[in-house]
């Protein structure tokens, strides 16, 4: 009974050792794959109940898989956004198939290279689909779950970008706080509204002071011809006296009959004036407000000069991304108070929007703001052509009793700062995945758009998962019920974006156990011939 024991011993030996063998073989063939786990042998004695205390029965040995899936392997640096691991705990959601269509498997993962395929899909080297949960404006994503409704396959495909009006705007400057009269005239803001009813030839002119370079005062004059054709007039700044001025010609101003506003042709080129001290300059003429108009009958016109100092261009965006310039002109009006006007703006050189001209003021304190008047912007667009919504922008000129925006002190006039939040129209560029697992989507204007939020599964025993075509894993009853947690909540890892997961399989060990099993195998084999030759002694005997 003993030697056909021993024959069973060595039988079950080498059945043990070469299941040893393939789990060794399976370690060194994925010792490159991302994510994989490596699997160990585990061995435990056969035991055969025994006749009595003086005879040993032999039952052998056998072999279980051991699978080292808690285990991390060390993360690897790429050039991938989309390559993704997990540092700690948890494992990815992966679907053989996208959309969530009927008969969808949902598995589990540690291999994150992920890559988008022909329809936008995130696939990894498995051909399993990257699940999370889709973020959308005003909806909550789940902090945790334990079942995969909710959950999409993550698409990079069709993303585009959008503009953004400007709703914010920001100033930081300084205003001086001894203004000289004597300071340079560069801008002109100019109010007129022209008798639509006026026969060809007919004139209408703006006259106001300006200063030369050398801090003179210069009269000037802006003259608006009426034209044959119906809503049309010229304009042209006159020379001045003993001086001379250069226009280009004058420019044709073409009027909209419906609102009495130009569509072509203003702000006309800026003047070239040469005064009769022999210096030059150029002034800007420009509007602010329902300013230029063409009604049934003409009104008083005025224009108010401002200079180099106190005048700040800013850029404003419309809600289709188009860029305007729009400028603030700063006026003292008396010791420690400024106005401020906000002039229309222009595109292309154009006035692109009418501005609602409403007071703006600012009192100082000891350079800071003790009061602080600023009513939004509000803008109309019909007047470009654009098509765009009209406007409303916030002012943040400072707090009060701050030097937090605009102050006034000592020196020049300088603009620090003008901050706002539109943005023009952005192409996709690409993708970025947080730490937390929220996937974003990155546009060349600046703007970012979460689009998803990747849950990682925990479950109570990871080593208890079966393994599955691909390196992913399915849930038993050994490993317990998954739940689906956001990445470092509940004790879920991280996720390293740009990094992937490598083997947790050491190579030199794996080699070590390759001649520890061939030994065993060797010694069972040898267990057989040996049993085998005590057989043929018994049979001798018998002959």
């Amino acid at each position: 009974m003993s030697i056909y024991g021993a024959l069973y011993s060595g039988v079950s030996g080498l059945s043990a050792q070469s299941n040893a063998m393939g789990m060794i073989s399976d370690n060194i063939a994925n010792v490159n794959t991302t994510g994989y786990k490596g699997v160990s042998a585990r061995f435990s004695t056969l035991v055969a109940q025994s006749a009595s205390e003086t005879l040993y029965a032999p039952g052998g040995v056998r072999s279980a898989p051991l699978r080292n899936i808690d285990k991390q392997g060390q993360l690897q640096g790429t050039a991938s956004a989309t390559d993704l691991a997990v540092a700690g705990k948890g494992f990815f959601v992966v679907a053989d198939r996208p959309g969530g269509v009927t008969g969808t498997q949902y598995l589990f993962t540690r291999a994150g290279s992920f890559r988008p395929n022909a329809a936008g899909d995130l696939v990894n080297a498995g051909g399993y689909y990257l699940q999370g949960w889709p973020i959308t404006p005003g909806s909550t994503t789940p902090t945790s779950g334990s079942t995969f409704t909710g959950l999409e396959t993550i698409n990079v495909a069709n993303l585009n970008g959008t503009a953004r009006a400007t709703t914010n705007l920001e100033l930081a400057l300084n205003l001086p706080s001894t203004v000289l009269p004597s300071e340079q005239t560069s801008d002109v803001a100019m109010e007129v509204n022209l008798n639509s009813a006026a026969v060809a030839g007919t004139t209408h002119d703006v006259v106001t002071t300006v200063n030369d370079p050398t801090g003179v005062a210069q009269t000037v004059t802006y003259r608006w011809t009426k034209l044959a054709a119906a809503n049309q007039w010229t304009f042209e700044a006159l020379a001045p006296a003993g001086g001379s001025v250069n226009n280009g010609g004058p420019t044709t101003v073409v009027f909209d009959p419906a609102t009495g506003r130009p569509t072509s042709g203003f702000p006309p080129p800026d003047p070239l004036y040469s005064w009769n001290n022999g210096s030059t300059s150029t002034i800007d003429v420009g509007s602010y407000g329902n300013a230029i108009t063409e009604t049934a009958a003409a009104s008083a016109s005025t224009a108010t000069q401002y200079n180099d100092q106190y005048l700040a261009t800013v850029q404003v965006y419309d809600d289709l991304g188009n860029t305007h310039d729009m400028q603030l002109a700063f006026t003292k009006t008396a010791p420690n108070d400024w106005s401020m006007t906000v002039l229309n703006p222009t595109l292309n050189g154009a006035t692109s929007g009418i501005v609602a001209n409403l007071p703006r003021t600012i009192q100082f304190s000891g350079g800071v703001p003790s009061l602080i008047n600023m009513p939004p912007i509000t803008i109309d667009w019909s007047v470009g052509s654009t098509g765009a919504t009209n406007s409303t922008i916030a002012l943040d000129a400072g707090t009060v009793g701050s030097p937090d925006g605009i102050i006034q002190f000592s020196g020049n006039f300088i603009l620090n700062s003008a901050e706002q939040d539109g943005v023009t129209f952005g192409n996709f560029r690409g993708v970025s995945v947080s730490e937390e697992g929220v996937v974003t989507a990155l546009f060349d204007n600046g703007e970012q758009l979460d689009i998803a939020q990747i849950p990682l599964g925990m479950f109570p025993n990871p080593n208890g998962l079966e393994g599955r075509t691909g390196n992913a894993y399915s849930a038993t009853a050994e490993s317990g019920n998954f739940l689906l947690n956001r990445p470092k909540i509940g004790g879920a890892g991280l996720i390293a974006s740009s990094s992937l997961e490598a083997s947790n399989v050491d190579l030199a060990e794996e080699f070590t156990k390759m001649i520890v099993t061939q030994q065993a195998y060797s010694a069972s084999s040898k267990i057989i011939t040996t049993a085998d030759e005590m057989l043929d002694e018994l049979i001798r005997i018998a002959r």
